[in-house]
């Protein structure tokens, strides 16, 4: 009897075993009494998936529109290769469904839908994915909130947030991984507590916003937005790309990383583009680059904006300017990176300018001082409203991509020893030769570099106005490539009382001429 009863307990646990190990797991029925996910009769096993370790399965069902009536927590939910009706799991309002493990999976090779439902503006379902769980590749339309936290990753998801006061959160160290977001009608995207973008691309209308604070990151984000994008706190925009037509603003202590950032806009509709960096702390923020049309605005307040550090050449037609939200006066911009950055508008910042790096192209104008510091070069056809010191680095009046043209300093020009005046001459024509029009004092030494274009060769006896100016100071100490043509030829200086001349002679030993370059003709 003892040997038949331990024989018969043997076999009931082989039976038990399995059932304890995956209770609270089961699989939607194929026709299921209702919609309802908390009802056991609804699964098979008769059981509701509701708890850390439970695991979800949908597949062939007859029944596809599924929606929580408590408070609901999973493991992880699979779609099977037999869930060929795309499903669509809601999470009621006043609900949460939890996803705490491994997430979503989706192997039915269709879209499979979730859905935050509301009942009024404080009646909000919600979709909270926890721990290193997935949204996998579903689709999720939110019209409460879709959370994630910890490590959790919105994977390649595609999320509508479109409801009034619905939102869209990352906290902790969890990422939006490679989603599309979709963020309409007052709603918000928010990345909080060391949270990042990833590589997500985020669409915003005029009406809604994308915010990062906390130590979060943009990351390698697309953004598009009509509305407002804000980094606050110890926030970043990493490397991200932001092409707005809304305001868009670097406040607190936040960074803008090696951000690509375009200012758009579209009159008809009212949208323009802004950047703000007015209520950041001192001294400033720095950003990749810089572009945008001639509607778009920057305001500083009193703080510097620096901009290249993505080595991108970009051109911004918009103004720069002191003043904004948070009001203040001054403002500067530094110009860093390997990159070019025109501007073509007129900008009314009155700090200082200063190239680092890289090329600033002034096409418009600037009303500042502005420094040439070593491996940076000034450039363009526009006007400097200020003195320019020239300390190491280089001016290049007109086009740096081979074409002459004229800059204009409104004041005083100094050039230091190490520095270079580089003047391109594409041919006899006046119109053809890089002029540097110095309406104060010239003060002049350093280096002088004539750069000949499109082949073009100057004759013995041709000269070549480069510079104008009301007084000058000083002489260029070296001429680059001071005999040219093979040997045959050599450029000599002349300095009248508001112009510096250069002309063609014949290389060989020159009666009347100093080649030390300090006479007024040769």
């Amino acid at each position: 009897m003892n040997t038949l009863l331990v024989a018969a307990l043997r076999c009931a646990l082989m039976f038990l075993v399995p059932a304890l190990a995956y209770a609270g797991s089961a699989q939607w029925d194929l026709n299921p009494i209702s919609g309802d996910w908390n009802t056991a009769a609804n699964w098979t096993p008769m059981t509701v998936p509701n708890g850390p370790a439970d695991i979800a399965t949908f597949g062939l069902s007859n029944t596809t529109d599924v929606s929580i009536s408590a408070n609901t927590e999973v493991n992880s939910i699979i779609f099977t290769p037999a869930a060929t009706n795309p499903y669509a799991i809601t999470a009621s309002s006043g609900l949460t469904l939890t996803i705490s493990g491994v997430g979503i999976t989706n192997n039915s090779g269709i879209t499979q839908n979730f859905v935050t439902a509301v009942d009024g503006a404080e009646n909000q379902g919600q979709i909270l994915f926890t721990n290193i769980s997935t949204a996998g590749n579903s689709s999720i339309l939110n019209e409460g909130y879709t959370t994630f936290l910890n490590n959790s990753t919105a994977g390649s998801a595609t999320i509508y947030d479109y409801h009034i006061f619905s939102g869209v959160a990352f906290f902790d160290k969890s990422t939006a991984g490679s989603a599309t977001i979709y963020d309409y009608d007052f709603s918000l995207v928010a990345f909080l507590d060391k949270s990042t973008a990833g590589s997500v691309f985020i669409f915003v209308d005029d009406s809604s916003g994308v915010q990062f604070g906390y130590n979060s990151s943009a990351d390698s984000a697309f953004i598009e937005a009509a509305g407002f994008i804000g980094f606050t706190d110890f926030s970043t925009a990493g490397s991200a790309t932001i092409r707005s037509a809304g305001f868009n603003f670097f406040y607190g202590s936040s960074t803008g990383g090696t951000a690509q950032i375009e200012l758009l806009s579209t009159p008809d509709l009212g949208y323009f583009g802004i950047l703000d960096i007015s209520g950041h702390n001192a001294p400033g923020v720095a950003i990749g680059s810089l572009e945008g049309d001639e509607t778009a605005k920057v305001f500083l307040a009193a703080n510097n904006l620096t901009v290249g550090s993505n080595n991108l050449s970009t051109t911004f037609s918009g103004v720069i300017q002191y003043g904004g939200p948070f009001g203040g006066t001054g403002g500067s911009l530094t110009k860093t990176g390997t990159g070019a950055l025109t501007l073509s508008g007129a900008n009314t910042y009155t700090g200082d300018t200063n190239v680092n790096r890289g090329v600033l192209q002034v096409d418009g104008s600037i009303t500042s001082n502005t420094f040439v510091n070593q491996r940076g070069t000034l450039a363009g056809n526009g006007t400097v409203n200020g003195n320019v010191t020239n300390f190491a680095g280089k001016v290049s009046p007109g086009d740096t991509l081979g074409v002459p043209g004229v800059l204009t300093v409104g004041d005083n020009y100094t050039q230091t020893p190490s520095a270079t005046l580089l003047i391109q001459i594409a041919g006899a024509d006046a119109s053809q030769v890089s002029v540097l029009d110095v309406r104060g004092n010239a003060n002049l030494n350093g280096y002088l570099d004539p750069v000949l274009l499109n082949g073009f060769v100057p004759d013995i006896g041709q000269s070549f106005t480069f510079m104008n100016y009301a007084s000058f100071t000083g002489f260029f100490s070296h001429i680059n490539n001071q005999p040219f043509d093979h040997g045959r030829k050599r450029w000599v200086l002349a300095y009248n009382p508001t112009s510096a001349v250069l002309f063609v002679v014949k290389n060989g030993p020159l009666s009347g001429v100093n080649i030390d370059n300090k006479q007024s003709s040769p």
